[in-house]
């Protein structure tokens, strides 16, 4: 590498390789840090400028990007967080996923912001980076291994037990459109089919190891704003049980609530003897082994190991599950056996596929059975009845090798019910293409930002997790999001003040993503935890740069703008796509204290109004106006979709 002038808070370099020819080269951090931040913000300026309206997501011009924000590495509280962005094949635009880290920060220790690959490789590969030393290592005899397999060899090879991996399995070797890249063992890349991208460019994983640091500008002010942080998280009030089950302790209020997918989002919550039965919290405190954390988790780690002594799956040991394997997997399946939610998700982060994706199409599988739409003659023999956790794994097996009905269900639930047709669509629960496991009714600020999402569904890049709480601090929630009012179900005005706190958690999210910071430490989660005003303080004492509030909300609005041109040139996406499901729209919620809510459309499509008002967008389309891309310093990008006739009306 060249030298360059320190920049304080960056490691200073990308790190590019082209796989097809074996090129590697470095550009610096300064090109893009200023306006885009750093992580997953410069991923998607560098994706819009290189990618081609021509590029697919298995073309080898696709870039897939390895982002580690400015605040990893660093004692920053929940600066642990590590991006991978890519043109996707879920939804075939803009793909984002994060992962707790150990990598990232030996990414930024090698002297690496951002790590950016593109082509392929004639055969399978693997990268290792070692501080200077770049190399594209012969992988063939990982080829077919699983990811725990995969990290078990490399590190044999390499005789560093510590090394740490970013790996694909089967499902990403076979592209399975829903695979995920899997850091180490145990921390999924979700969401979005990253794990196919890798596997499209026959790259199996990399490892990477460094020995350098990160210089902040200002030592004293930066140990001061980690200490308000910090001060701030010690008396927050979920601190303590989320660090003790995660977001497994969120399962009490998600019954409450009418928060949780059963069935296949037939209903909202769970009948209260399979709820006793299969409390996550149970089997956590029964099992769990030890603690699990990283790098300056500002609430002590929300994983946890065990080991399972009994019953179907005794002698499997593996990190447990989070919200999202219950959810997706136990009750939307409707499986009655406590632990196999810990085997459903170590099986699918041993063939790197993205939980989600597996049960948003199975679920929809089972439905359809279910209802007389497939049967075994669809099924290759298989009776996929509710509740059956042998059909299920077998199901998750045959997605990931792409095997019988199986590559049918590879392709996501949305394409699986285009390909399967007779009226199962209405059964594929799924926003953007990509397959839905959060439940949106009940909850208006949730179902905002994850219908509105631009990666597709997903509640971590705008919805409102505070919304849908009994608990909440009215006052302090108010504050945070600058609203008059705050709501709850039964209120005449429970759609107002939504698209206002949509576009706070939008800003959020994607300054922590960026940075590198996990939303768990933030008011993302609850009202009482860190906020921009603390994230930008640590921010301009680690890089010198001085940064407001206000900054924060202009970069985080120009990152969602480029993600939403992005999608323009590479999707038809448009207002319809940022509406609920239709089982959303039009049943109630069945049971619960929520029973006979649902959606008001007009209410909604009011809302959605305001949303794109306060955003800059035209109303009828939902496309960006030129004057607000013009505001954000987009001018290019205006031009570009006024010629592709995508530029909102003034």
């Amino acid at each position: 590498m060249e030298d360059m002038d320190t920049v304080y808070g960056y490691s200073g370099w990308i790190l590019r390789v082209n796989l097809s020819n074996g090129n590697i080269w470095t550009e610096p951090t300064s090109k893009y840090a200023r306006e885009w931040v750093g992580a997953s913000g410069i991923a998607i300026k560098i994706l819009y400028d290189e990618l081609g309206s021509w590029v697919t997501p298995y073309d080898p011009a696709n870039r897939i990007i390895f982002g580690a924000g400015p605040l990893v590495g660093t004692p920053a509280p929940g600066a642990n967080k590590m991006s991978v962005s890519t043109l996707g094949p879920m939804t075939g635009g803009w793909a984002s996923g994060h992962s707790d880290s150990y990598l990232g920060g030996q990414l930024r220790c090698a002297g690496y912001d951002l790590l950016v690959l593109e082509g392929r490789a004639n055969k399978p590969v693997y990268l290792f980076i070692h501080d200077n030393d770049v190399q594209i290592r012969e992988a063939s005899h990982l080829w077919g291994k699983t990811t725990w397999e995969t990290l078990d060899r490399i590190r044999d090879e390499k005789a560093d037990a510590l090394l740490h991996t970013a790996s694909i399995g089967p499902a990403g070797e076979n592209m399975a459109r829903g695979a995920c890249i899997i850091q180490d063992r145990g921390r999924a890349f979700g969401r979005c089919g990253t794990g196919a991208v890798m596997g499209s460019k026959n790259l199996k994983a990399i490892a990477v190891k460094g020995t350098g640091g990160v210089k902040v500008a200002n030592p004293n002010r930066f140990m001061e704003a980690i200490a308000t942080c910090r001060t701030v998280l010690k008396t927050a009030e979920r601190a303590e049980v989320f660090g003790k089950y995660g977001t497994l302790s969120l399962f009490p209020r998600k019954q409450e609530n009418c928060g949780i997918c059963y069935k296949n989002f037939q209903e909202t919550r769970i009948p209260e003897p399979m709820a006793e039965a299969i409390d996550p919290r149970k089997s956590s405190d029964r099992y769990r082994e030890s603690r699990v954390s990283f790098p300056g988790c500002g609430i002590g780690g929300c994983g946890r190991t065990i080991s399972i002594m009994d019953g179907p799956y005794e002698g499997l040991k593996t990190e447990a599950c989070q919200w999202e394997v219950f959810s997706t997997l136990q009750t939307r399946l409707a499986v009655s056996e406590p632990t196999f939610m810990y085997k459903a998700n170590a099986y699918c982060n041993q063939l790197g596929l993205d939980v989600d994706a597996a049960g948003g199409a199975i679920g929809w599988a089972m439905e359809c059975y279910q209802r007389g739409i497939i049967s075994e003659k669809d099924t290759d023999g298989l009776k996929l009845e509710w509740g059956d956790a042998g059909v299920a794994l077998e199901l998750i097996r045959k997605i990931a090798y792409r095997e019988g009905f199986g590559n049918i269900l590879a392709e996501g639930c949305a394409r699986a019910a285009d390909i399967v047709g007779r009226g199962s669509n209405y059964y594929c629960l799924h926003i953007k293409n990509q397959d839905l496991y959060e439940n949106l009714r009940g909850s208006i600020g949730w179902a905002l930002g994850c219908t509105t999402s631009t990666r597709g569904g997903g509640h971590t890049s705008g919805s409102v997790a505070v919304s849908n709480s009994s608990s909440i601090d009215t006052e302090n929630v108010r504050e945070v999001f600058g609203l008059k009012t705050m709501n709850c179900c039964d209120q005449e005005d429970e759609y107002a003040g939504k698209p206002q706190m949509v576009r706070y958690t939008e800003v959020l999210t994607r300054i922590c993503n960026s940075l590198g910071i996990c939303i768990f430490n933030t008011t993302w989660l609850n009202h009482d935890m860190v906020g921009l005003t603390e994230i930008v303080e640590l921010y301009s004492a680690a890089t010198g740069w001085e940064t407001t509030v206000n900054d924060a909300v202009t970069l985080g609005m120009r990152q969602l703008n480029l993600e939403k041109a992005f999608n323009l040139r590479h999707t038809t996406f448009s207002r319809k796509d940022d509406m609920p499901t239709l089982r959303d729209m039009k049943e109630p919620i069945p049971t619960g204290k929520l029973a006979g809510w649902r959606f008001d459309k007009d209410k909604w499509n009011r809302m959605l109004d305001e949303y794109y008002d306060i955003h800059g967008w035209d109303k009828s389309t939902g496309f960006p106006r030129r004057a607000n891309l013009v505001q954000l310093g987009l001018v290019s990008v205006a031009d570009d979709l006024e010629r592709i006739g995508k530029l909102g009306s003034p």
